[in-house]
């Protein structure tokens, strides 16, 4: 674990890097709620007032004590539908699954993440089932992270009122008309354009005005191969 945290680590700070190489930092001091000496990479401000702070990240597998955690975080899994969500998480912490050689990824992260760590965060995942087809203790276990296929939900809208898009009441009877996708995740979209299926179903837990972004879940399948060329 303490690879794929460092893996990570260099990651993120890589593209966190790119985006700032025209921003001069310089290294910064405070004291936080505790009245404890807070230090670290701050930015020149400006005159936009906007601040860098380098942060180090630690990464551990679910264990019991994160079973609340995890299931106030997976609420919203199927925004609001029916589902068994203790069973989930159970899932996740004791990283079982039903197939052999399918798993379940579960690409869940908090409102406020940066949209940066999206790509290293994926690298990681990745890199932590490749590494533990070597690292696990037996042989039953290695075996088990040597997956054909990946099954991931996502949570997508249309939008109703983009450049393409046609208006339910217009749309000739019979015939299809491609919705325009808005992807929450911007992973999710290169995944969507990759995968080897996909399909979608909407979420009828919330009701939205028709001029409103329409609530999806999409279901994607994504081989071994696939997964391999989004590293």
């Amino acid at each position: 674990m303490k690879r794929k945290a460092q893996a990570l680590n260099e990651a993120s700070e890589d593209e966190i890097a790119d985006e700032s190489d025209e921003q001069t930092s310089e290294t910064s001091s405070g004291s936080g709620a505790d009245g404890s000496e807070l230090e670290g990479s701050e930015s020149d401000s400006g005159s936009d007032g906007k601040s860098e702070v380098d942060v180090d990240f630690e990464f551990f597998d679910p264990q019991e004590v994160d079973f609340h955690g995890l299931k106030a975080l997976l609420q919203t899994y199927l925004d609001g539908s029916t589902f068994n969500c203790s069973e989930l998480v159970d899932t996740v912490i004791k990283q079982t699954w039903g197939d052999a050689h399918a798993g379940l990824l579960v690409s869940e992260r908090l409102v406020n993440a940066p949209p940066q760590l999206a790509p290293p965060l994926n690298q990681a995942l990745f890199d932590e089932i490749e590494w533990a087809q070597d690292d696990e203790p037996t042989q039953e276990l290695r075996d088990s992270f040597k997956l054909n296929l990946y099954i991931l939900v996502s949570r997508v809208f249309t939008d109703p009122s983009a450049p393409g898009a046609v208006p339910k009441k217009k749309q000739k009877a019979g015939k299809a008309q491609e919705a325009v996708i808005v992807y929450a995740r911007p992973e999710d979209e290169y995944y969507h354009k990759h995968c080897s299926w996909s399909y979608r179903f909407p979420v009828t837990s919330r009701e939205v005005e028709e001029d409103e972004l329409q609530p999806l879940r999409m279901v994607v399948g994504i081989t071994a191969k696939q997964a391999a060329s989004a590293r």
